[in-house]
């Protein structure tokens, strides 16, 4: 909720801030107040301050000399951001500074780390258990071959990107064997392991 204040721009008590707070806020002479204000032009009783989320109201208790916004008498009225708030001859100025949000900052994503597999070969940086067949010329990854994006050339050639960067992808160094684009459901049973029992037949 934003802060509503009144600084008084007059009188004995010139400088001073009120602050309103949420809901019901009384101003006049007496000790009862929420805010005592200290001018015999003032009642005793003499407005009601309502503030809300969305707007700050005043509301005349039946003073001797009026509420007035901005040198107009009002009985019940909305007041805004900068406007003159005048009680008898006691003049005070409405500022509302808005709420102050604070968005804490969103914790890194932890980096993958590229691994090798129990016998020395590079594994691919998305699937730890699975060798690496590819590597991006440009950032370094590696991949195993569902990893990488396939981009289909005039006359039937293909080339491999990196999903990370989209920089070019070559096989890694040693692989001999040409890489060779395998269905969506072959690569997909090299990257999760399903162990399949053979049920037990009873006689």
């Amino acid at each position: 909720m934003a802060t509503a204040r009144l600084i008084i721009l007059n009188g004995a008590q010139k400088g001073d801030e009120l602050e309103l707070q949420r809901g019901s806020n009384i101003l006049g002479r007496a000790e009862a107040s929420d805010f005592v204000l200290n001018d015999v032009t003032v009642s005793a009783r003499h407005c009601e301050i309502i503030v809300t989320d969305f707007s700050v109201r005043v509301r005349d208790l039946g003073s001797t000399n009026g509420t007035w916004i901005d040198n107009r008498r009002v009985l019940d009225a909305e007041i805004r951001n900068g406007q003159v708030l005048m009680l008898g001859s006691m003049e005070m100025r409405l500022t509302v500074l808005p709420s102050e949000i604070s968005i804490p900052p969103l914790p890194k994503p932890a980096e993958l780390v590229q691994t090798t597999l129990d016998d020395g070969r590079p594994a691919c940086i998305n699937h730890p258990g699975i060798e690496a067949i590819l590597k991006c010329s440009q950032c370094g990854r590696m991949y195993c071959e569902a990893c990488v994006r396939e981009l289909h050339l005039v006359g039937g050639r293909s080339r491999l990107f990196c999903p990370a960067c989209s920089g070019a992808c070559e096989p890694v160094a040693g692989v001999v064997a040409q890489v060779k684009r395998r269905s969506f459901a072959s690569r997909l049973l090299d990257t999760i392991k399903i162990p399949f029992r053979k049920g037990k037949r009873q006689d």
